[in-house]
C-alpha cells in the first residue's frame, strides 16, 4: 500500500479548461509535457528560426540537388508543427477569461503568502526545511476553477483540493502565459 493521498475525497469532474494541444498528446491522448509548448517561446522563435533558415537555402539553391526534396518535407513538417503549436494556445474570451484571472489573481496571493521574503533570502535568513517542505508537500488549498484549472494543468491534485507550492506555481505560470501577464514566481516574492 501507498502512503500517497487519497485522491477519491475530491470529485473528479471533468476540466472545462483546454491547456495541451494535441502536439503534447501522445497518440492515447496522454499529456507528455509539463508544460504546454506554446509556454516556450525560445523554442517557437527557435523553429521560426529554422523555417526561415531552410527557405532561404531552397530559395538561393544552397541545398544540394539530391536532398531538395527531402528538405522540403522536413520545412513542411516544422511549418506544421510550428502551426500545430500556435493553434494550441487558448483563444480566451468573456468569462472563461475572466475566470482563468480571477484563479491567477488568487493563486499569486496564495503563492505570495508562502515564499520567503526578498530580504530573507539575501540575508540567508529562508528556512530550507520549510522551503522543501513548501514544495512537497500539500499547502494549498484550491477550490472551484482554482480546482479545474490545476486538473487541466495537469497538476496532482491531493486529498481535500490540496496541491503543493510548486504544483500551484506551475498552475499560475500557465495562467499568466495564457493571460500574457507575469509567470515568473520572483514578481510575487515580498521585499
Amino acid at each position: 500500500m501507498s502512503d500517497e493521498p487519497k485522491e477519491a475525497a475530491v470529485p473528479k469532474e471533468k476540466a472545462d479548461f483546454s491547456i495541451f494541444g494535441s502536439v503534447d498528446l501522445s497518440d492515447k491522448g496522454k499529456v507528455m509535457s509539463t508544460y504546454p509548448s506554446y509556454y516556450f517561446d525560445h523554442m517557437k522563435d527557435a523553429l521560426r528560426e529554422e523555417i526561415t533558415v531552410t527557405e532561404n537555402q531552397l530559395s538561393m539553391d544552397l541545398v544540394p540537388h539530391t536532398e531538395v526534396g527531402v528538405t522540403r518535407e522536413r520545412l513542411s513538417q516544422k511549418k506544421a508543427k510550428l502551426k500545430e503549436i500556435e493553434n494550441s494556445i487558448p483563444q480566451l474570451r468573456g468569462k472563461d477569461k475572466d475566470r482563468i484571472a480571477k484563479a491567477y489573481d488568487e493563486l499569486g496571493t496564495e503563492i505570495k503568502e508562502r515564499l520567503p521574503s526578498r530580504s530573507d533570502m539575501m540575508k540567508r535568513l529562508a528556512d530550507p526545511h520549510r522551503e522543501v517542505k513548501m514544495m512537497t508537500e500539500p499547502q494549498i488549498k484550491l477550490r472551484g476553477d482554482q480546482l479545474q484549472l490545476a486538473r487541466a494543468c495537469n497538476v496532482k491534485v491531493h486529498k481535500d483540493g490540496m496541491v503543493t507550492r510548486t504544483g500551484a506555481e506551475k498552475v499560475w505560470k500557465i495562467a499568466g502565459k495564457i493571460l500574457g501577464e507575469a509567470t515568473n514566481t520572483e514578481h510575487l516574492r515580498r521585499d
